[in-house]
């Protein structure tokens, strides 16, 4: 099975739904509205984003572009008996078609009333004579007869009142066609789409989103109201039980196989499962609601932990180490949460910053959230990432925007500019604050390096001696002497012992790579953590001067750091990963004693990928070679399932070079099932992850 996700890119499950992972390899936009599957060669996937479609000849592995767009691509469709044919759905461009796998396209638009195409379908017993497609207001459902030469309205008018959403025809009877609209409920005809007529007794919200026709049943997701069905008669629509009704029903999933199961995809609150048609639902979380952790946040007092997940609506709260989330109510944004923090003195007032929304508080702790400036629009620039709390006093906050800073006194009520003289539409991607009188402030962009104000952000000054003009992703300050100040960027991690005059680089032992987050124990001002894009969370114990991987990272499931948050009062480390967010406790305050060893001496590989069930991998590696190593398989949920240890070489080898072949057995003697798996490296302090896929047949 296979989902977009508006945000986080593409998933695949290989059984049936019940566990996911991502697949986005070469996905450069990841806001994903669609997805067509060959059906002769299931390998090969299409999707559709905001800037055009996507292909892939590898199941999802790896994706590059076929077709570049400038409004977004919503629907994808494939001809079965010819399927290189393929229909793309434009909100804005009208209809591209493509007759070579969707090698070369070109638009097919002629007579369209209405270029906002938000579903295309093809009878199936004459595709090139019967095509239609839902358009919005004013064309409503248009037809071709000639593979889309031409286009018209149907004659009916009442098909063309409304936005038209989906189209589904009956596979049983083609000359039964349905239709949803996005505020007059389902439509129908049963002449092929010559006439057509309502059929919406029963359903009390007519904003319906997706159909889904399955031999004598019809179901329709509604905006708030989830899954109504009814039969073959089309009489009366029923409710379905509660499950589905976290925003949209954006999409319906049923097959001819097993009659009585249907999927729903949601805006929000990710897929649901019905066994029972519909009677009963069931959210399939199984890794698809763990999607990038952009932020992160921990109150010391109650150890309550927040989540930003990105993406869309995805503010989560744990009460018990991240052992258990809880999603906050719907936050009417589908922007992406870069900052989060907890105010100091109200015990259950937090603060979010949505990309594009502004600046969120939560009075409830994190329950439901609410734009306390959305009346008064005092914060010029709603295109927030990094914020910042003042200590020691409630609702004082700094927020980076498109612009520059902003500051607030009233918990986000009203905002003052702060940004000075600042270069124009400097962008904020990295904040820090030393709250002294005045205030000393640091700003850090994606392509000017780093600022200083020590005036409160009157005045501003670039301030990269002694560093490359990187991107800064993070500034942190070092509480007990606040003229200590690290930058995490691009080209790793830098110090200043003089308020950010001069400075240093400070990675001795950090792998090449971004470096997306980084953290400091305010109880042990000496002891950082950083999190590399792809390399996972490296520890100092020393203010930076050398830096080791933690071995625990053994068992983190994604190596994809964005945000790191510590714990100090019970020994804590969180990281938010691509996967979600992972804890770690009791992580040491003292170096490994183990022999250092060069991390660009480690490499990994492992073929064919993915790997079929009958078949063998082969893990190709390469360490240093006077130090133990250990190879490991985990599933993607972190169980180890197989272990090989490699014995170091003599005295005056200085590297190995092997081929360890894995037959699919477990450490047990047991054949280990399809799925998504992580093979783990580790010699010395050195280490490497990759991952690969074990097919079910």
């Amino acid at each position: 099975m296979w989902a977009a996700s508006f945000g986080a890119g593409v998933y695949r499950s290989l059984d049936g739904g019940a566990t996911w992972a991502a697949y986005r390899t070469g996905l450069t936009n990841t806001y994903v509205r669609c997805l067509a599957v060959n059906p002769i060669h299931p390998d090969s996937v299409y999707c559709g984003t905001n800037d055009g479609v996507f292909g892939s000849v590898n199941g999802g592995v790896n994706w590059t572009p076929v077709l570049s767009t400038a409004v977004s691509v919503r629907s994808l469709t494939i001809q079965s008996n010819l399927p290189r044919v393929i229909y793309a759905g434009t909100n804005g461009e009208g209809i591209y078609k493509s007759v070579n796998g969707g090698a070369t396209w070109s638009t097919t638009n002629l007579g369209l009333a209405n270029v906002s195409v938000r579903d295309i379908a093809l009878l199936p017993t004459q595709p090139d004579l019967g095509l239609f497609a839902a358009t919005g207001t004013g064309g409503g459902v248009e037809r071709s007869s000639n593979g889309g030469l031409t286009w018209a309205p149907v004659s009916d008018s009442t098909a063309r009142l409304g936005a038209a959403e989906q189209i589904q025809i009956d596979a049983q009877d083609p000359q039964r066609i349905y239709v949803d609209e996005l505020t007059r409920g389902v439509l129908r005809s049963t002449d092929g789409g010559t006439s057509w007529s309502t059929i919406n007794r029963g359903l009390p919200d007519l904003q319906t989103r997706s159909l889904a026709v399955l031999d004598t049943l019809r179901y329709v997701g509604t905006l708030g109201a989830g899954v109504f069905t009814t039969t073959l008669h089309d009489t009366i629509w029923h409710p379905g039980g509660p499950g589905p009704e976290i925003g949209a029903v954006d999409a319906l999933l049923a097959f001819p196989s097993n009659l009585s199961k249907i999927w729903a995809g949601t805006d929000g609150g990710g897929i649901y499962a019905s066994a029972n048609r519909g009677v009963t639902w069931s959210q399939l979380d199984g890794g698809l609601l763990s999607t990038s952790a952009f932020s992160l946040a921990v109150r010391p007092a109650t150890h309550r932990v927040y989540a930003g997940l990105g993406f869309g609506d995805q503010a989560w709260r744990s009460g018990d180490g991240a052992a258990t989330w809880t999603r906050a109510a719907y936050l009417f944004t589908h922007d992406s949460e870069h900052g989060i923090v907890a105010d100091p003195l109200a015990p259950s007032t937090v603060y979010l910053s949505a990309y594009g929304a502004g600046v969120y508080r939560s009075l409830d702790d994190g329950a439901t959230w609410s734009n306390p400036d959305s009346t008064n629009g005092t914060l010029a620039n709603t295109f927030v990432r990094p914020l910042v709390a003042w200590p020691g006093q409630s609702g004082h906050l700094l927020v980076g925007s498109g612009i520059g800073p902003f500051e607030s006194t009233d918990g986000g009520v009203h905002w003052t500019s702060r940004v000075g003289n600042l270069p124009p539409s400097f962008g904020v991607h990295a904040l820090a604050l030393n709250p002294g009188t005045p205030a000393t402030m640091f700003a850090g962009n994606d392509l000017l390096g780093l600022y200083r104000s020590t005036n409160g952000g009157g005045t501003w000054l670039a301030r990269n001696a002694g560093m490359p003009i990187a991107f800064v992703h993070v500034i942190v300050l070092d509480p007990v002497t606040p003229t200590t100040v690290y930058a995490a960027t691009d080209s790793g991690v830098f110090r200043s012992l003089n308020n950010g005059d001069l400075w240093a680089r400070a990675s001795a032992g950090l792998p090449a790579g971004s470096v997306r987050a980084l953290t400091l124990d305010p109880t042990h001002v000496a002891v950082l953590f950083a999190g590399i894009y792809g390399q996972g969370v490296f520890e100092t114990v020393n203010g930076g001067v050398s830096w080791f991987p933690l071995a625990a990272q053994s068992g983190l499931v994604n190596r994809n750091v964005r945000a790191l948050a510590l714990d100090p009062g019970v020994n804590t480390l969180y990281a938010g990963t691509e996967a979600g967010v992972e804890a770690l406790t009791s992580y040491p305050l003292a170096a490994v004693g183990v022999e250092p060893s060069p991390i660009d001496a480690v490499s990994l590989a492992a073929a064919p990928n993915p790997m079929r069930p009958s078949g063998r991998l082969a893990v190709r590696f390469a360490y240093p070679g006077r130090v133990p190593a250990r190879l490991a398989i985990y599933t993607a949920g972190g169980r180890q399932v197989r272990v090989a240890k490699l014995d170091p070489l003599p005295a005056g080898d200085s590297s190995q070079t092997g081929t360890w072949t894995w037959d699919g057995i477990d450490d047990a003697g047991r054949a280990t099932p399809a799925g998504v798996y992580f093979i783990s490296l580790r010699a010395g302090p050195a280490h490497a992850t990759t991952r690969f896929v074990r097919l079910a047949r």
